[in-house]
């Protein structure tokens, strides 16, 4: 295989996990940079995009020494059990739960900036609706014409990106940035465990290869992983900075839209469109395959298992939870923390019970593994007990 055929493979296995993780928790990004400070930013960011590559890397590993086709919930019971099946069915009931309503407040807001964009100022709560009901519609008609705005919303994200880095490097200050902010110490933490989880693509990767016939001593399986986990981190900072030295370190609002509207009307119209594009995408898709959850791993019946998905994120908006932060930090330190410690102790037994040999073997040291395993427990019981 020559050397632009094997980068061409590479390339595309990437962006499959790289499109999974780029969301519309971007947008959220800059307001956690400033309000926590640089340093504390940088080192968890870091430290975030260093945990979810190893936990891809082990999730990978895991799958390709077991035999079969299989995704989280069924490695949990193969190897370590029903309780484990459980615990992952609750987590990922509470975290599909949870990324719906944190795209119906985040996509409600960006409906309202539209309205006020177009000098026609709705309610927030009718704007939330509004969106609430594009999405419900959108689980009623499946998924057909999905996979192509989604594709089309990772393009335009990543375009926007380097507008946005191209536009705001040459006025960003990095002197006027705040170093650190103790007070918001552990903000970034959960923020980016959400925003950097993209899981669900690793199985697509091996299926990618499959399709292509491609064997292990063709392609280096571990690669598109780490590239596909990196790349989003490089792409936030990216982002990052640009809004920054566009809008300055003052006053930024946690969905970033309203002060670019008033700095630059295009960029923040075209930024408002395109975070609704994402969102009601995201939202198709989220919704439908918990609805599908619903239906073949629980086996509740077709009517429930539409009904769930479609109110259970309006239910919790009306119960009054409406900040975005609050809940998507808590999905990644507490949900996510959850799911990455299974993570690893399924990675520890499928090394020792796989029933097949894997391109790839972690070789992870008791001591690192035992940090990683604390910390996460750590992350998760702060989150859990701070949202009590």
């Amino acid at each position: 295989m020559n050397l632009f055929k094997k980068f061409e493979i590479y390339f595309s296995a990437s962006t499959i996990l790289t499109g999974t993780i780029l969301g519309a928790g971007i947008f959220s990004l800059p307001y956690v940079f400033l309000k926590s400070g640089s340093y504390i930013f940088l080192f968890y960011l870091i430290l975030a995009t260093l945990i979810s590559t190893i936990t891809h890397l082990v999730f990978g590993e895991s799958l390709l020494r077991t035999k079969g086709e299989h995704r989280f919930i069924g490695l949990a019971e193969i190897y370590l059990g029903p309780w484990a099946k459980k615990l992952v069915t609750l987590t990922t009931f509470i975290s599909i739960g949870g990324c719906l309503l944190a795209y119906l407040i985040l996509g409600g807001q960006f409906i309202y900036n539209f309205s006020n964009i177009i000098q026609k100022p709705i309610d927030l709560n009718l704007a939330v609706l509004i969106l609430w009901i594009i999405g419900s519609l959108g689980v009623i008609l499946g998924i057909r014409f999905i996979s192509i705005g989604e594709a089309l919303g990772a393009i335009l994200i990543v375009f926007l990106i380097f507008v946005f880095f191209a536009l705001g490097i040459p006025h960003l200050n990095i002197n006027s940035l705040s170093a650190v902010n103790f007070k918001e110490f552990f903000l970034p933490y959960g923020v980016l465990l959400f925003a950097l989880s993209g899981g669900s693509a690793v199985p697509e990767i091996f299926n990618y290869f499959r399709k292509k016939s491609l064997t292990p001593h063709e392609i280096n399986f571990k690669k598109p992983i780490i590239w596909g986990s990196i790349i989003p981190a490089i792409l936030y900072l990216m982002f990052i900075l640009g809004v920054i030295g566009i809008l300055g370190h003052q006053n930024i609002s946690w969905d970033v839209i309203p002060e670019l509207i008033n700095k630059k009307l295009f960029l923040g119209l075209a930024t408002d469109l395109l975070g609704i594009l994402l969102i009601l995408t995201s939202y198709f898709i989220l919704a439908l395959n918990f609805q599908n959850a619903l239906i073949f791993d629980l086996k509740i019946k077709k009517g429930l298992a539409w009904l769930i998905p479609v109110f259970l994120p309006l239910i919790l908006y009306q119960l009054g939870i409406h900040n975005f932060i609050k809940v998507i930090s808590f999905l990644g330190a507490a949900i996510l923390g959850i799911e990455s410690l299974l993570n690893f102790l399924i990675h520890k037994k499928a090394q020792e019970k796989g029933n097949q040999i894997p391109p790839y073997s972690l070789k992870i040291s008791r001591v690192i593994r035992i940090i990683l395993i604390t910390l996460l427990i750590c992350g998760a019981v702060f989150e859990i007990i701070n949202n009590l």
